[in-house]
Parts: structure tokens; sequence; C-alpha cells
């Protein structure tokens, strides 16, 4: 007999956390996520320069665009998601609005499945969530979530609202079995958990971008569409799903898409890069502004 393994006991430090945040109203997480946030960006130096130095070419910074909104912007992402716990659907729901959601109606009307390929905007984590609670079968891949110690928390959480976790390792296979099953495959297109690359100018310089979201299209047959989320003044989230592109054809179909989907991503960060929550160094040395 094949004894079920028990998971672990959560870490003291994410069930403490969750537990003050269960139980402290949305307001003062508010103004404790401006704070913390401001904080985070004086002190975390390294965070700071890639985030500024990404931005660099493209952005500005000053009276319209201050650097610390995105990190004051990713606490508060986090505050969020762990308060899901203690919420009902309905709450979750009030404080988010689709715009576009015909448009993962039509692509699914195919069959082959619907990809959305989003970045880190808004509160891409309770979109997903969102989009699972409106019926919408969703799988994406996750590496480590939030820190180290909290990942299998916080996968078990998003599994609660019916939503696919694939790993890092060996999920194309699945990924191909999801689309088979008319799922939504979201896939992140500004991380750093994937293989193989497409060379794509992106805020000014050239840059890997994932193959994924245009690859699996094409071998798929299955529509593409951006999505995205944007966090209003007052709090609330809209998730905007973008008209979708057709399955490219070939090799140059692939880049074409992909080029397309990243210019619009950067077009959205442009305009409000407090939205976007990547703190990691994009370029290398030799990834020069391009002329």
């Amino acid at each position: 007999m094949v004894i079920p393994r028990q998971r672990p006991s959560p870490p003291i430090d994410y069930k403490l956390t969750t537990w003050a945040v269960s139980r402290t109203p949305r307001p003062v997480l508010a103004a404790a996520a401006r704070f913390a946030g401001l904080v985070h960006y004086l002190a975390a130096g390294g965070k700071r320069r890639n985030y500024l130095a990404n931005l660099s070419p493209v952005v500005g910074f000053g009276a319209d665009h201050r650097p610390w909104r995105a990190f004051q912007n990713q606490v508060l992402n986090v505050f969020e998601l762990l308060k899901v716990p203690s919420q009902s659907d309905d709450d979750i729901l009030e404080r988010m609005s689709l715009h576009g959601g015909h448009i993962i109606d039509n692509g699914l009307e195919s069959g082959n499945g619907m990809i959305l390929a989003t970045f880190h905007s808004g509160n891409w984590e309770l979109s997903g969530l969102m989009l699972s609670l409106m019926g919408y079968p969703i799988t994406t891949i996750a590496g480590e979530q939030l820190k180290t110690g909290w990942s299998d928390e916080v996968k078990a959480l998003k599994e609660r609202f019916g939503i696919r976790m694939a790993g890092e390792k060996g999920h194309v296979r699945g990924l191909y079995r999801d689309l088979e099953s008319n799922r939504v495959i979201v896939l992140h297109v500004d991380g750093d958990v994937y293989t193989g690359g497409i060379g794509v100018s992106f805020l000014g310089r050239p840059l890997q971008a994932p193959r994924g979201p245009a690859h699996l299209s094409r071998v798929m047959s299955a529509p593409v569409a951006l999505a995205y989320c944007r966090r209003a003044r007052d709090g609330h989230l809209d998730v905007f799903i973008e008209p979708a592109h057709p399955p490219p054809a070939d090799d140059a179909g692939e880049r074409a898409l992909t080029q397309s989907l990243m210019s619009r991503i950067e077009k959205c960060i442009v305009e409000d890069p407090g939205q976007w929550c990547i703190f990691r160094q994009l370029f290398d040395d030799t990834n020069e502004p391009l002329a």
C-alpha cells in the first residue's frame, strides 16, 4: 500500500504574515505597502539599479513616473495574494474588472485552446485567480513563488482555485495536452522560466524573448492574445485582453508574432512603468541601446 505523502507544515513566517494580513483592513494594507515599498526601494540597491537600468533608455523618471511606485505595487501584490484565503470569491471579484473576455471565449470556440501572453503588471496573481473564478480553465508555468519556502503554499492556493501549475521542467508536453483539452495557457514573457528564445527589440535594446507563446500557437493552431493587469489609483484592478493573433505559419511568423507581443508590452510599460514589477537585470553589458 502506498501511503499518501503529507505536505509539510507552512513556514512560520508565511503563517504569521498571512494571519496578520487577513486581519488588516484593506486601506491599512495599502498604506503599509506604500511605506514598505519605499523602504524596499531605498534598501534594495541591486533591485533598484536593475529596475532603473532596464528602463533608462525609454523612461524619463520624474513627477509622472516615480520609480519606487513599482516597489510599492509589488508589496501590495503580496499583501493582496496572502489575503485571498480570508476572502470570499465575491470579495475578490468586486475589486476587479475583465475587459475583452469575449476574446477568450471566441478563441476557445476553435477547440484548440487559447494562449495568453502576459507580463508582470498590476496584480498578475489575482488576475489568474479572477479568470479561474469566472470559469476559465487556466494553466500556467510557475517558478519560485514570492520567496524561498513559500512556493508550495502559494502554488497550493492557486490550485485550490482550479489553476493547473505546470513545473519549470518537462512542462511542454503537458501544455500540449492542456491545449488539446481546450484550456487557457497563461505564459509570462518577461520572466526567466523558459527555454528557447527569439531575438527581439525591447525597451530600446536587443533581448532574447521566450519562444513559447508563438511556437505553441504554431504547433497547436491555438490563437494568442496579450493579457495584462493595471491597478487604478483607488486600488481597483482592470484586466485587459487584447485582440487575438492567429497562429503563425512558419519560423518567420513566430519571430514576427513574438516581436509584436513584446512591442505592445513595451508600450504598456512606458505608459505607466509603476505597474511593471521586474527587478532582475534583463540586459547584459553588451546590450547597448539601439540607435
